[in-house]
This record gives C-alpha cells, sequence and structure tokens, in this order.
C-alpha cells in the first residue's frame, strides 16, 4: 500500500509538471509565433522591443518564480496538516502583499525607464517600457493565484492564464505593430505597440483568475483543522521566503538584463561601430536567446513549480525517504530530458534560425546575422542542462527549507558572469562573450546547488549517478544528429523554410531514437522513472519482459 501511494504521488507529480510543459510549450511557440512577423517588420530595429523587454523580463521573473513559491510552500504545508483555514488566510495575506509590491514595482519602472535607457544607449525603448510597466502590478496580483493553486496541487489556473496572456500578446501586438506601420510612425513607437499586447494579456488573466476564484470557493468542510497563525506571523513568513526566493530568480535571469547593460558598450569599448554593434546585440538578444531558452522553459522548468510543494509536503510531515525520492526523482529526470534537448540545438542551431526568422536575418548589411546567431546559440545550446539543473535543485533547496542558499549560488554565478562578459566581449570573444558568460553562470550555480543539496539532505546526489549514462546517450544522440544534419543539408540545399523544417524533423526522429535506444542498452533510465510516463506500467513492464529494462534499486537516500 505505501508503495502504491508513492507512485500516486510522483505520478501526480508527473503529471502536474505535464499540464505546466504543454502550457509553456503552447506559450512559446505563439512567443515564437510572435517574433517572427515582429522581427520583419521592425527588422534592424528589434533591439529597441528586445531591450524594453529584458527590463519587464527580469521584473517579471521576479513575480512570477521568486512569489509563488512562498505561496506554493505555505500552502502546501499547511493543506498537507489539514490546516485550510491558514490555507485561506495565506492566500488573502499574499495578494494584499503582492498588490503592495506590484504598485511599488510599476512605480519603479516608470521612474527609472529614462535614465536607464538612455545610460545603456537604448533611449528609443523608452515609450515601450512604459506601455509595459503596469504589467508588474497584473504579474503581481496573478503570482499570489498562481501560487495558491500550485501548491494545492492545482495546476489548471496557471496554464489557462499563461495561454491567455500568449494569445493576447501575439494577437493585439501584432495588430498593433501593423498600424502603427501604417500610419508612418517611428520604430520607437512601433515597438511599444507590440508589447501593448502583453499587458492587456496580463490584465484579461488577472481577471479570470478573479473570477475563478469565485467560482471554485468552497466553505471549510466540517471538522476542518481550523488552526491558523496570525496576520502579522504569516505577512512575516512570506516575506521571509519570498525574498530569497525573488532575489535568486530575479538574479538569475539577470543574464538578459546585463546583455542589455553590457553588450553594446563593451562592443563599442572594443572597437565595433555603434551600428554594427547595434545589430550583433539584436542578432543575439533577439534571435538565438529566444530559441535557447525554448526548450528549458517548456520542458524542465515546469519540473521545478510541481515538485516544490510535493517536496514542502513531505518536509511539513517529516517524511523524509519520500522527500529524497521526490528530489532524486526530479533532478534525474531533468538531466534526462535536458542533455539530448542541448544535443539537438547544438547540432542543429543553423536549421533552427533558418526555420524561424530566415527573412528577418536577411535584412543585415553590416553583419551575417545568420553566422552570429548560430554560433551564440549553439554556445547556449551546451548551457541548457546547468539551466536545467539549476531551475530543479533551486525550487529543492527552497522546499527543504534552504531558501538562502540558490541565492547565494546563483549570485556568485552571475558575478562570474559580468566579469566574464565585460572582459569576453570587450575583448577577443566580441559578442560571443555573451553565451559564454551566460553558460559559465549556469555551471558555477548548478555545481553550488548540487553541493548543498547533498550537504543538507540524505538523498543520493553523486554526480556520477545522476549524469553519466545519460550524457553518454545523448553524447551519441548528437553524433548521429550531427551526422544527419551534414547529409541532410547537402541533399536538401537552399536554406529555405521548408528545407529546415524537413532537416529538423528528421534530425529530432534521430535525436530521439538514438537516446532512447542508447539509455535503453546502456540502462541509463530506471523502472520507476519510465512508469511516471503515460502508460508507464505497460511500458516498463513491456521493457522488462524483453530484457531491455531492469527493476530499479534503492538509492534515493545514501
Amino acid at each position: 500500500m505505501a508503495k502504491t501511494n508513492v507512485q500516486k504521488k510522483n505520478k501526480s507529480f508527473l503529471v502536474e509538471a505535464g499540464i505546466i510543459s504543454i502550457s509553456s510549450f503552447v506559450v512559446k511557440i505563439i512567443g515564437v509565433l510572435f517574433k517572427i512577423p515582429l522581427a520583419h517588420i521592425l527588422g534592424d530595429n528589434m533591439g529597441i522591443f528586445s531591450a524594453a523587454y529584458s527590463l519587464y523580463a527580469m521584473l517579471y521573473m521576479i513575480s512570477t518564480s521568486g512569489l509563488p513559491v512562498a505561496i506554493s510552500r505555505m500552502i502546501a504545508s499547511s493543506d498537507k496538516l489539514g490546516r485550510q483555514r491558514e490555507v485561506q488566510r495565506t492566500f488573502r495575506v499574499s495578494l494584499t502583499v503582492f498588490t503592495i509590491i506590484g504598485v511599488i514595482a510599476t512605480a519603479v519602472m516608470m521612474l527609472a525607464s529614462p535614465w536607464f535607457f538612455s545610460a545603456t544607449e537604448h533611449s528609443d525603448s523608452v515609450q515601450a517600457a512604459y506601455v509595459i510597466a503596469p504589467t508588474l502590478l497584473f504579474v503581481c496580483v496573478c503570482s499570489a493565484f498562481r501560487g495558491y493553486y500550485q501548491g494545492l496541487h492545482n495546476m489548471y489556473p496557471t496554464a489557462i492564464g499563461q495561454l491567455i496572456e500568449a494569445f493576447f500578446k501575439m494577437g493585439l501586438g501584432l495588430g498593433a505593430t501593423f498600424w502603427a506601420r501604417h500610419m508612418g510612425y517611428s520604430p520607437a513607437v512601433q515597438a511599444a505597440c507590440a508589447i501593448s499586447g502583453i499587458s492587456i494579456g496580463m490584465l484579461v488573466e488577472m481577471v479570470m483568475l478573479f473570477l475563478y476564484r469565485g467560482a471554485t470557493r468552497k466553505r471549510l468542510r466540517p471538522g476542518t483543522d481550523r488552526r491558523a497563525e496570525s496576520v502579522p506571523v504569516l505577512t512575516k513568513k512570506i516575506l521571509l521566503i519570498a525574498l530569497p526566493a525573488t532575489i535568486t530568480s530575479s538574479a538569475l535571469y539577470l543574464s538578459n538584463f546585463i546583455d542589455t547593460v553590457l553588450i553594446k558598450r563593451c562592443l563599442m569599448l572594443g572597437g565595433t561601430a555603434e551600428a554594427v554593434a547595434e545589430d550583433l546585440y539584436t542578432a543575439y538578444t533577439s534571435y538565438s536567446t529566444a530559441i535557447a531558452d525554448l526548450l528549458p522553459s517548456t520542458l524542465i522548468y515546469p519540473i521545478a513549480i510541481s515538485v516544490l510543494p510535493l517536496v514542502s509536503a513531505a518536509v511539513a510531515t517529516r517524511e523524509v525517504s519520500g522527500a529524497n525520492r521526490s528530489i532524486v526523482q526530479s533532478i534525474r529526470i531533468s538531466v534526462i530530458i535536458g542533455l539530448p534537448s542541448a544535443a539537438f540545438l547544438l547540432a542543429t542551431a543553423p536549421a533552427c534560425l533558418s526555420l524561424l526568422y530566415s527573412g528577418a536575418l536577411t535584412q543585415y548589411d553590416r553583419i551575417d546575422a545568420l553566422q552570429v546567431s548560430s554560433g551564440t546559440l549553439r554556445i547556449l545550446a551546451i548551457g541548457i542542462i546547468f539551466m536545467a539543473v539549476v531551475s530543479t535543485t533551486n525550487a529543492l533547496l527552497q522546499a527543504v527549507g534552504k531558501i538562502w542558499l540558490p541565492m547565494l549560488s546563483v549570485g556568485i554565478g552571475v558575478v562570474f558572469m559580468a566579469l566574464i562578459e565585460y572582459f569576453g566581449v570587450s575583448g577577443a570573444l566580441g559578442i560571443y562573450g555573451a553565451p559564454v558568460s551566460s553558460v559559465s553562470c549556469y555551471l558555477i550555480a548548478a555545481s553550488l546547488n548540487l553541493y548543498f543539496l547533498r550537504r543538507h539532505t540524505s538523498a543520493h546526489l553523486s554526480p556520477r549517478f545522476l549524469f553519466l549514462r545519460p550524457a553518454c546517450c545523448a553524447l551519441l544522440s548528437g553524433l548521429a544528429t550531427w551526422g544527419t544534419y551534414c547529409i541532410a543539408g547537402r541533399l536538401l540545399p537552399g536554406g529555405g523554410r521548408l528545407s529546415a523544417l524537413l532537416i529538423l524533423l528528421v534530425c529530432g526522429v534521430v535525436t530521439v531514437f538514438v537516446y532512447v535506444a542508447s539509455m535503453l542498452l546502456f540502462c541509463g533510465i530506471r523502472a520507476n522513472e519510465v512508469r511516471l510516463l503515460p502508460m508507464g506500467e505497460k511500458l516498463a513492464s513491456f521493457l522488462i519482459r524483453r530484457g531491455w529494462l531492469h527493476e530499479s534499486k534503492g538509492r534515493a537516500v545514501r
């Protein structure tokens, strides 16, 4: 019976991660589809949009990744203990606190934008920043709802809200941009119109969450544990948990923010002309980073969102073995997904860019935008595995109560990133110093997080156990994908979208087939991990009967 309950909990965790993964994937695809025509409209002025969006994105990550963590963790613990009254009080307090934070963040962005964008050589982005500033209030309010429902293991409001925001961003944003261009407005106004869809989308999501809360709110059940901490105590707890989580998430997203601050200035410091520096900045931030973030944010970040309340609840009830099992499982799944994703993107970077941005990349006269974007994207691809580990281990450290340690590891990573980017971009590496610095940041943060988890939990987290076999299998699949890409490129020349699509489809099949086959051949995946997949019980039984899979050994704890 205990084993069955464990399997149900782990299955529930993967289902929750699957819900967020699907919605995140759709949202990212919508975001890519939004940027393709936008890149054609704005052309080499795309950097105006990217600079404004980078400042918003950092504050957005504070609201969506930092603040909901505190609520999710507290709600999960109270719900596990049966304190439903405390669950509801925690939500009300968080909604009040986050609304105040949202008002402050909006005011800061409105007041600081002229100075910030003038200092970073992006003065044309100020109007776009003004348009998107109110979104920070909407995001903070939505964060209270997201954390509340995630703590109760209900991922649907978060998923639906993300979809609403994405559809409005694409529909209204592109419509307003086309209108501004038709009316003959400047690129700065066009970029502001493009970003307006995000503000309206978040407003609609906020209204939807209020309506959903009103429709699904239930009275406390008879026999419910009515104990609850006082409002001042809950407020203090929220701030104590949210502060380090918020600093961690904002520091992690500082890579894009630092790019906005440093890249153009450092390139010019190294002797690059201002117009060329702007083109290099745009080619990297508008195309390479967008694709590099696609796979981690859709396949791996949802694992962190889903595992945090699960581990928090286990810690609250002192279920050490259950917490350790979830810790090991979540990191293993992140690694198993992240490694082949990195191998695929490393081999096929030019085709990915040609499929999505072939028209926009040809508009640059001063640089070979496809070559620059492909080179920087391949470097970023190496960092996907480290991004995967960082996002998951950040959530795990917060879940086990070590809320300040992720801030320390990520902070150290960001310091090294800024130093490497400054000296690399202004020196011999040029624009390629930017992705090198980002990869270094995630590598350092991931290594420190794993060290902290090994010290403060009894979970079995040896690097060999977590990485070795999946890494070898990913290397084999990457080599096979590279060979397939080279052959397909010769058979399908031209560089158009259709040939890029066909190449990517063939390479994707090869990556998956070789990776799965090698993982089974070299025992890189365990039976209990296969059982978490859709129809996993039947699949695991079939593979075990064929001799391709062996029963798992108990290695959740040391």
